[in-house]
């Protein structure tokens, strides 16, 4: 099941006040609705994430492939070196926080 916090409430309650055919199908069937709205989030969705980390992760190896390809013309300029470091660290950072697992994540 699908923890649903107190914001995701108030904006599905919001949803059905501004969307008149998500009200009739609320009423109609409340139970596959809400599962169909929560099946809906980008949280829930596979690919995305995928996705994002295939892309980082092919910054990571085009940056680290050029570094290793260029490094007498690297270390001849002192500011390229100090951007490359900045987007390398940038990506290892953000594979780090999405590959991290969630504190509030359950064990089911």
């Amino acid at each position: 099941m699908t923890k649903l916090s107190l914001n995701k409430v108030e904006s599905f309650i919001k949803d059905l006040d501004q969307n008149p055919q998500l009200k009739q199908q609320f009423d109609a069937d409340p139970k596959d609705t809400l599962i169909k709205k929560a099946a809906s989030n980008p949280k829930n969705d596979v690919w995305i994430y995928r996705l994002v980390v295939s892309a980082l992760s092919l910054v990571l190896l085009v940056v680290t492939t050029g570094i290793l390809i260029n490094v007498k013309e690297i270390q001849a300029a002192d500011k390229v070196i100090t951007i490359i470091a900045s987007i390398g660290s940038a990506v290892i950072g953000a594979l780090a926080g999405l590959l991290a697992p969630s504190a509030n994540q359950d064990d089911n």
